[in-house]
C-alpha cells in the first residue's frame, strides 16, 4: 500500500503552483480530484496547504485484482 497526499481548499484541489514576478506565486485550483496534483511527500503537501490556508488529505493507494 502506498500513500499520496492532496491539498484541498474548500471544494477545490491544488493542481499547480506557478512562479510569477517578484517572488510571488499563483496557485491553480481544480474542482475534480482526477485533475489534482498528488504529492508523495507529506511535508511538501503540508507546506503548500499552509501557504493557501487549506488542508492536507492522505489517500491510500492499494493494488486490486481485476
Amino acid at each position: 500500500m502506498k500513500n499520496v497526499y492532496v491539498v484541498k481548499l474548500g471544494k477545490l484541489y491544488l493542481k499547480e503552483k506557478e512562479g510569477i514576478l517578484f517572488g510571488k506565486y499563483r496557485y491553480t485550483m481544480v474542482d475534480n480530484l482526477d485533475d489534482a496534483s498528488f504529492c508523495e511527500d507529506f511535508d511538501y503537501a503540508k507546506k503548500r496547504a499552509e501557504e493557501i490556508g487549506g488542508d492536507t488529505y492522505k489517500i491510500n493507494l492499494e493494488e486490486v485484482e481485476a
